[in-house]
């Protein structure tokens, strides 16, 4: 059995496996929430710095 495919309750044996299902949703919504946040940052960075280029060179 692969982790990947949902396991038949009446085989018993298989509360591994709904437990590495539940972890692994658990994870991918942690990796995603981290990834949003991070791109959210970047896009503010690149935004401020845009912003002071062009101070900078209306300054000039």
């Amino acid at each position: 059995m692969d982790i990947f495919t949902f396991p038949d309750k009446a085989a018993g044996g298989f509360g591994y496996a709904y437990l590495m299902m539940a972890f692994l949703f658990i994870v991918a919504k942690i990796s995603l929430s981290r990834l949003k946040k991070a791109d959210q940052k970047s896009k503010e960075e690149v935004a401020r710095i845009e912003m002071e280029m062009s101070q900078h060179n209306n300054a000039k």
